[in-house]
């Protein structure tokens, strides 16, 4: 899986499930950069998912894949001295559950906030500081 840094919603694309997911090239032709190539921050990244909590906790598919690149993307951030990003998930109220039905382990990354069309949950302090 690889993240491209977009920078306005011209830089997306229809794939072929008519999903719009950034153009591997910029609007000059370049080549986009990887976020875990970046030399520059990421300020936000917005995540799928099938369920939440206000806790934080966010069911995905079982594949781990956006866990194991947010830790990885944390880790080089910390690195390089950069502030966190902020990570948001977009939902439907009926997403959201109770705390403690949605299963965690040891890798998974917590969500910072989720926006619902009621408005914005900020869940952690990183979140009630920017939002």
């Amino acid at each position: 899986m690889r993240m491209f840094k977009i920078t306005t919603m011209d830089d997306l694309v229809k794939n072929s499930m008519n999903i719009l997911e950034p153009s591997p090239l910029d609007a000059s032709g370049n080549a986009r950069e990887d976020v875990l190539s970046a030399s520059s921050p990421v300020d936000l990244f917005v995540l799928p998912g099938q369920a939440f909590d206000r806790t934080g906790r966010r069911l995905g598919r079982g594949g781990g894949y956006y866990d194991t690149f947010l830790m990885r993307y944390q880790e080089l951030a910390k690195e390089k001295g950069w502030s966190q990003p902020l990570l948001v998930a977009l939902s439907y109220s009926v997403q959201i559950l109770e705390e403690g039905i949605i299963p965690v382990n040891s890798t998974d990354v917590p969500i910072d906030a989720l926006v619902t069309s009621s408005g914005i949950i900020p869940i952690s302090p990183a979140a009630s500081e920017r939002v």
